[in-house]
């Protein structure tokens, strides 16, 4: 999904991209919803349920420019390590109602080699240091775009939860153009870069959108069920490797350095988990969260 993003930005600009990719994602879970129904019925929720679609602008905004400055595999290392942070502190803060997970001594050596693994990644520190920051964020915002979401669709349903992300997600970006007020020769010479794509266009300007949905309701499933910190890992390793692959295919060869440090940092979440391992709450407690 970032990488369709990514590519798609740099063929119609951030703005541009950011809009198609909301209103086809908007479109593909209107559809399915006229297929399968879900009950409505709990009424207005506290507004902080709904912002998630208002930070995912964010995450949009900070991986494009995270995966086009620094590449796949240290963007989404930077963006798994930025989850990882985030979702440590959820689980110890018990965010938003959740169950809590006191934080332990025994999380910070797998933390650790999860560091050690970006650093490992990183060949110029002093001019990659803006990206690297913003690629932080772009793990941080989505991580914060999950707990909305999750809660949102625990609530309202899987994929009402997804439309209305949709909706704000949208509806802010719209904004966004509103105030900057893009030419419409920006436009006009957006729709030519598409057009120049060739047979990739389509896949391009619809994939970020069809992928996103797929993603958003695939989280608001998951994420009430399990911890945070269980569920960002388990997302970690197809993440990780799915960038290292994507560098790959774009170079021609691996980059030995950023599979190292990939593998690196995947074994230091995988040595979080282990040395971290907590209960897993009764049914009356996750009812209670």
């Amino acid at each position: 999904m970032n990488d369709l993003n990514s590519r798609s930005s740099e063929l119609a600009g951030i703005l541009l991209a950011t809009v198609v990719i909301h209103v086809v994602g908007l479109l593909v879970v209107s559809a399915v919803l006229l297929v399968r129904r879900e009950d409505t019925s709990r009424g207005r929720l506290p507004i902080p349920y709904y912002l998630g679609g208002f930070v995912g602008v964010g995450t949009v905004f900070s991986s494009m420019y995270a995966f086009s400055s620094l590449g796949a595999s240290l963007a989404v290392a930077l963006g798994l390590l930025g989850q990882t942070l985030f979702s440590v502190a959820v689980d110890a803060t018990g965010f938003m109602g959740r169950t809590r997970y006191p934080l332990s001594a025994r999380s910070f050596p797998g933390i650790v080699l999860a560091v050690a693994g970006v650093a490992v990644m990183v060949q110029d520190w002093r001019s990659d240091a803006p990206a690297m920051i913003v690629g932080l964020a772009s793990g941080v915002l989505p991580g914060l775009t999950f707990i909305f979401n999750s809660e949102l669709g625990r609530k309202k349903g899987i994929f009402h939860g997804t439309r209305i992300n949709y909706i704000v997600g949208l509806s802010t970006i719209l904004l966004l153009v509103a105030a900057t007020r893009p030419s419409l020769d920006t436009v006009v010479k957006a729709a030519e870069a598409v057009r120049a794509a060739g047979p990739a266009a389509p896949f391009l300007v619809l994939g970020g959108g069809v992928t996103g949905v797929i993603v958003v309701s695939s989280i608001n499933f998951v994420f009430p069920r399990i911890p945070a910190f269980s569920a960002t890992l388990l997302m970690f390793a197809g993440q990780a490797m799915t960038g290292v692959t994507i560098d790959a295919i774009a170079t021609g060869s691996f980059d030995v350095r950023r599979v190292a440090g990939t593998l690196v940092l995947l074994v230091g979440l995988a040595v979080n988990g282990w040395l971290a391992r907590r209960r897993e709450p009764s049914l009356a407690e996750r009812r209670r969260g």
